[in-house]
């Protein structure tokens, strides 16, 4: 019938839109801005993918002998780490997450964490949040503006989004907590 096999050109991500530099100069404006002033308090905050809980040998040593499944891993729980990184104080607060990770959960997390801290940050007036602009926090996703909003009228805080460039969440403070982590 003629059918067969043809090579297509592969489409190259986008990895540098022409406003990536100016981007880059608001943001770092807005984080100088915000360790400068008192009542301003700069958070991080991401996640990562989920991980497998269960007994799997992940390659590392140990002295005694363990026992790992090798298969039948459809059945097991997975957790979602979450963070929330203070790069002026150095803190990091975990969270583990069972659920999908939606614009819902990641409002009720920094609800939780503002909840447990806010004495601490009594003269706090002002949260700047650096983060990716995922598909589930980014600034045209109704619902997570819906609950910030929420979030910053319940607590009487000035919330300011400051989202890095497309393809470039490595700059994100808490990437370089996360990759501390891993490396212990």
């Amino acid at each position: 019938m003629g059918y067969g096999l043809k090579r297509v050109a592969k489409t190259k991500p986008i990895k540098e839109i022409p406003e990536t530099e100016a981007i880059f100069k608001e943001v770092n404006r807005i984080n100088q801005q915000a360790d400068d002033n008192q009542t301003t308090l700069r958070i991080s905050i991401d996640a990562k993918v989920g991980i497998k809980v269960g007994e799997f040998d992940r390659g590392g040593k140990t002295r005694v002998n363990t026992v790992a499944l090798d298969h039948d891993f459809s059945n097991c729980q997975t957790l979602t780490p979450y963070g929330i990184f203070l790069p002026p104080e150095g803190e990091l607060f975990l969270f583990f997450v069972q659920s999908k990770l939606t614009a819902d959960c990641i409002v009720d997390l920094l609800e939780n964490w503002w909840l447990g801290v806010q004495e601490r940050f009594y003269h706090i007036r002002k949260i700047v949040i650096n983060q990716d602009n995922g598909p589930e926090n980014n600034s045209w996703r109704t619902q997570f503006m819906f609950r910030i909003l929420e979030f910053a009228h319940k607590f009487q805080l000035t919330i300011q989004l400051a989202y890095y460039p497309p393809y470039h969440s490595k700059y994100n403070p808490i990437e370089r907590a996360f990759g501390w982590i891993e490396q212990h």
